[in-house]
């Protein structure tokens, strides 16, 4: 399984270290307050705060965090501000607000202001920089070392101070700048753990979170690996149960759900051994692997797929092909229906830098060897590529720790976690999981149905739960279900 595509961008941002003894006293930072200036059309208004890289030691240096507003339209009183995280991590806030904040979230920009934010290490807040991707020869921890090398020598002086915990105290500083009391907060995906850290760290602060499409907490990586291989065979499933019914018109072919499930499995070894060149580049398995993901993050997405695959059926590869790199390494479809819209950011390598941060585990080439049989077994089609991201912190130049597992938030305020049946990226369990970990009695909203993520799916009964929340301080009723 090769590196896939790494992309980065130049940042308008700036590192200021600066020397001087260790400065614990925070109120310089909690007390800026925010100058905006129209930077685009559609009311957007740009600004930026500044928080110390090292809380602990402000004197190690400062880092310039970028944010976006669009203010709150009306009717109705304005609540206050509301940051949104889209997730990743590594995706940029500010790019994916843009294309979402005068659509889908234009009811919530009635009454709340509505913030993006590129957290530290993303776009233009501090990017980790790894340069050009080394080239995909040799064993694949080999690639993968050698990639954590070039971050090391590119941007080893930020990596330590990458992480859920840290962006979770810039939020904090983010919401005094913002002139709010309580943090307002929306995050899909990876946004629910940030959301979660928060409320962990800063309870008595939190004030409506919503967390939709939740992370399980305290899950080593290869339990995530291995939950996210079997939700995607899952999601895999429904794709081809729901192909079938459309007749002679599904690409996929077999006598019943098994067969047509084999056959899938078996083009994608067939493209291992045997890539197909295309006039856009050759699809092998990993391009086709990445096409089949892209398009399970949402529904919408199937019809794409089945006109890909039916053209693949026909010898033309190059609709998947196209759909694989519309969804690049691990950034997936604009159509996706967490909302995110990852864009040519450094995406790739500020999701490396913040898991890496975010954990201790480094396993070894024996060690997911080892587990193959396992991820196999959980999906005969993505398994074993799955298992092979487990190896993604290898010889990565700083430490890791497990502190962001711990969310526990008694005294915080419940929040409202939204989570769906079919997700293949953040299965449904974890939403339990994540109710218990915070252990203040936050309730789950089901959403009957496919795709990463539930606000954004077209489901009216997510959608008036979610504004109810955030707009009028209504939770669900526990055990609610929405189709």
């Amino acid at each position: 399984m090769g590196l896939g595509l790494w992309l980065a961008v130049g940042s308008t941002t700036a590192l200021v270290l600066v020397g001087g003894p260790a400065q614990p006293d925070l109120t310089r930072f909690y007390a800026q307050r925010i100058t905006w200036s129209a930077c685009a059309a559609g009311g957007m208004q740009c600004g930026g705060i500044v928080v110390p890289l090292d809380y602990a030691t402000p004197s190690r240096g400062t880092a310039d965090i970028a944010l976006t507003r669009y203010p709150a339209t009306g009717p109705g009183d304005r609540i206050g501000s509301l940051p949104v995280n889209f997730g990743g991590p590594g995706v940029s806030g500010i790019d994916t607000l843009a294309g979402r904040a005068g659509t889908d979230l234009a009811v919530l920009n009635t009454r709340y202001d509505l913030i993006g934010f590129d957290p530290r290490g993303v776009g233009r807040s501090v990017p980790v920089d790894c340069g050009e991707p080394p080239p995909a020869e040799g064993e694949l921890i080999e690639q993968v070392r050698r990639l954590a090398g070039q971050c090391g020598q590119r941007s080893g002086r930020i990596l330590p101070w990458i992480g859920t915990t840290n962006v979770s105290r810039d939020l904090d500083v983010m919401r005094a700048a913002l002139g709010d009391e309580k943090l307002d907060y929306l995050g899909f995906s990876y946004g629910t753990k940030l959301g979660a850290v928060y409320a962990h760290q800063f309870p008595d602060r939190a004030g409506r979170l919503v967390l939709d499409g939740v992370e399980d907490p305290a899950a080593d990586s290869e339990r995530v690996a291995l939950g996210q291989a079997a939700a995607f065979q899952r999601a895999l499933e429904a794709f081809v149960k729901d192909c079938a019914g459309q007749g002679k018109a599904c690409p996929v072919e077999g006598a019943d759900q098994r067969a047509r499930m084999a056959g899938l499995a078996d083009r994608s070894e067939r493209l291992a051994r045997d890539p197909l060149r295309t006039g856009v580049g050759d699809l092998g398995q990993d391009e086709y692997l990445e096409a089949l993901q892209t398009a399970l993050y949402s529904a919408d997405s199937w019809p794409a797929l089945s006109e890909a695959l039916a053209a693949l059926r026909a010898g033309d590869g190059e609709p998947l092909l196209l759909l694989a790199q519309d969804g690049g390494s691990d950034v997936r479809r604009r159509t996706r229906s967490d909302g995110s819209d990852p864009g040519r950011t450094n995406y790739a390598v500020a999701k490396l830098a913040v898991d890496c941060r975010d954990t201790s585990d480094r396993y070894t080439a024996g060690q997911v060897a080892a587990a193959g049989a396992a991820f196999a077994a959980a999906s005969p089609v993505f398994g074993r590529a799955i298992a092979d991201s487990m190896l993604a912190c290898a010889g990565w130049p700083s430490a890791g720790d497990n502190t962001s597992r711990d969310v526990r938030a008694v005294n915080a305020p419940k929040a409202l976690l939204v989570s769906t049946k079919g997700d293949p990226a953040t299965p449904y369990a974890n939403a339990r999981r994540m109710s218990d970990a915070l252990g203040n009695g936050s309730p789950v909203l089901t959403f009957n149905g496919q795709g990463h993520g539930a606000y954004f799916a077209h489901s009216t009964c997510v959608t008036e739960a979610v504004e109810g929340f955030l707009l009028e301080g209504r939770l669900p009723a526990a055990g609610t279900v929405c189709d």
